[in-house]
């Protein structure tokens, strides 16, 4: 069984007189970033929609996932994503997308309809006790992308990224360092998948703005 991460978290002593518990230590919320800046779409890029990825329901939470040995999970104490993963992922691979000047990403609700469409499996996203658990983990992130028409689901290709990042130590933060490098690696990957895509002219893109 994995030891819980121990966090340093401040809260209001209760008096020495109360009956009432010590109140449970807050959660730390942990963002995850990606690298680069968004640049400025050229004249006729392509505009693709991101969907919500699909997770099985370890993944499908806002719980940083950590393993033991690579095939049990479980989830970091006291540590938070801010929001639910597939949620967060999507919002990120739209942010990816904006780092790339040939292909716009948008959400399903911006009101763009565009008969080409992006949906992700997230198939790892968690750190690996690979070494034992005092030792630095393994980041594991892994997706499997499909591009796909929107119009009559029409399969234009599938693609498949793992990337891994050794943390520089057993603590939250630092896995939280290197589950961000490796999905950002991922990212990129998918991105220029995508790019090589819309230049083999696999990608059609006829966009409509919803007003």
């Amino acid at each position: 069984m994995i030891r819980p991460f121990a966090l340093g978290v401040a809260s209001l002593a209760i008096a020495s007189c109360s009956i009432l518990p010590d109140p449970a230590p807050a959660d730390i919320i942990y963002r995850l970033q990606l690298s680069g800046e968004s640049v400025k779409p050229a004249p006729g890029a392509t505009v693709i929609r991101v969907d919500r990825p699909s997770a099985t329901s370890v993944f499908n939470t806002r719980a940083i996932v950590v393993s033991p040995d690579g095939r049990r999970l479980s989830t970091a104490a006291q540590a938070q994503w801010p929001e639910g993963t597939p949620t967060m992922l999507q919002e990120k691979l739209v942010d990816a997308f904006s780092r790339e000047s040939r292909v716009i990403g948008v959400l399903p609700q911006s009101g763009t309809r565009t008969d080409t469409r992006i949906h992700l499996t997230i198939k790892n996203f968690e750190a690996q006790f690979d070494q034992g658990e005092d030792a630095s983990p393994l980041a594991v992130v892994r997706f499997t992308a499909t591009l796909a028409n929107a119009t009559d689901r029409r399969l234009i290709d599938t693609f498949t990224t793992r990337h891994e990042v050794r943390a520089d130590a057993a603590r939250i933060s630092s896995i939280v360092m290197a589950i961000e490098a490796a999905n950002d690696a991922a990212m990129r990957d998918i991105v220029d998948w995508v790019v090589s895509a819309d230049k083999k002219g696999l990608i059609e893109d006829p966009v409509t703005l919803v007003r």
